[in-house]
């Protein structure tokens, strides 16, 4: 068996990834290892039921108080399993948009169990998902063949109930005892974790093995990411009545539009680059020339360089004036930001072990990853592995359709993840000791 999956293993690697260097996982399936997967089997009922419960609470980035309730019960069940936990707040932001005002943040969580002398792993997932409160996708949904369809059912509440699953395996064993695991949950990874990324990169500075529980797709884990970006563009222009004083305005809508049309044409795909304007609003009344218009946009590159290359293009077509009224030649004003906020996530030898050993565990445990993959997404990993953290991430159950009403994932994948997590961890655990 150890000969079967050693060739398995390095095959899936080599052949889908096309890694020039890789360590093949050798492993096998311990006594230790079968409880462990025994324990999830015979909690699976549980296991799904606590997924709904997750999934049916609202967590939108902006709903804090739906983010501040799931963070007590998170926070209750680390408790219940030996970690001592604290909150850590991140300042509100100021947001460029016409309406003004700041962003608010939920409350994170940090949560640790410290003791003996092994490997310190940092296990990482976020609260938040992109469903307003008031969104009509906002319950799990079970089909007789097993598909789970939800909000954040993939991205990624099945990843934080693996994590609580495997560590509750783990516990049952007996197997948190004298560990180093630490355990971050943040509240605004899907607008890029902008308040959270420098608590993330602190705990990553402290750890030697990162987790991240973000969902897979197509039964792949990623190996390397993007780096991503975002931009916001604020116009203002001057009001006008549309019919009677049409002259007299300075249509800050006409000034966006155009902006937006040369600001997508900076999308290269030989390149790898792409940028998206994925919110545009301007004006307020269909007969009134708009006096303010706003943009949100999107940076994706496949590395820090072409990164701030999308950066100053954008910033430059921002700073160029399309429209002109002679007699309002200051008008009109645009502000620009942007920050790069998910550095570049190459491949990692370190983290291409890890990878190897979960596929070689996953061919055992019945549930084949199949493969790794380069994304355009980004996760918080991305910060974890620029500050010298070795960070595998996506492994969180697999699905599709993320951040969309089409988002589902599969019970099969719910029970096999949470083994192969529980057996990983296990062996990282166990094996520095």
């Amino acid at each position: 068996m150890r000969l079967t999956v050693f060739i398995i293993a390095s095959y899936l690697f080599t052949t889908v990834a096309n890694a020039s260097e890789v360590v093949p996982a050798n492993v096998s399936l311990s006594e230790n290892d079968r409880t462990l997967m025994a324990w999830v089997d015979s909690h699976a009922n549980a296991i799904l039921e606590e997924l709904r419960q997750h999934v049916d609470l609202n967590t939108g980035t902006a709903n804090i108080a739906g983010l501040d309730q799931y963070r007590e019960r998170l926070q209750s069940d680390l408790e219940q399993l030996g970690f001592a936990t604290q909150t850590h707040a991140s300042a509100a932001q100021a947001i460029l948009t016409c309406g003004g005002g700041q962003m608010q943040f939920a409350d994170h969580l940090i949560a640790r169990r410290q003791g003996g002398n092994g490997p310190r792993l940092l296990l990482n997932g976020h609260m938040d998902t992109v469903f307003p409160h008031d969104d009509e996708f906002q319950k799990l949904m079970v089909s007789e063949d097993g598909t789970l369809a939800g909000p954040g059912v993939a991205d990624m509440k099945g990843g934080i109930v693996i994590m609580l699953n495997a560590l509750r395996a783990l516990n049952a064993q007996g197997l948190l005892k004298d560990v180093n695991l630490t355990v971050l949950l943040n509240s605004d990874e899907e607008i890029g974790s902008l308040g959270s990324r420098p608590l993330i990169e602190e705990l990553a500075r402290e750890h030697d093995i990162g987790l991240v529980f973000e969902g897979s797709w197509g039964n792949t884990v990623t190996r390397a990411r993007k780096g991503l970006g975002q931009a916001r563009l604020v116009v203002r222009g001057r009001e006008s009545h549309a019919g009677g004083a049409h002259p007299d305005g300075v249509s800050a809508n006409l000034e966006l539009a155009q902006k937006i049309v040369e600001i997508e044409q900076l999308t290269d795909y030989e390149k790898q680059t792409t940028v998206n304007t994925g919110v545009m609003r301007g004006g307020e009344k269909r007969n009134t020339v708009a006096g303010c218009a706003d943009a949100y946009i999107d940076m994706r590159f496949p590395d820090q360089a072409a990164g701030e290359q999308l950066q100053k293009g954008i910033k430059r077509v921002a700073a160029k004036q399309f429209v002109h009224n002679p007699n309002h030649p200051e008008l009109p004003i645009t502000e620009y930001w942007s920050v790069l906020h998910r550095p570049v996530k190459p491949a990692d030898r370190k983290v291409d072990e890890l990878i190897a050993l979960a596929m070689g565990y996953s061919v055992l445990i019945g549930e084949p990853i199949t493969g790794t993959r380069y994304s355009g997404g980004g996760t918080d990993g991305s910060i974890a592995q620029a500050v010298g953290l070795p960070t595998m991430d996506s492994l969180g159950i697999d699905g599709d359709g993320a951040h969309s009403s089409r988002e589902t994932a599969t019970v099969k994948s719910l029970i096999a993840r949470t083994k192969l997590v529980a057996v990983l961890m296990a062996h990282l655990l166990v094996q520095s000791e």
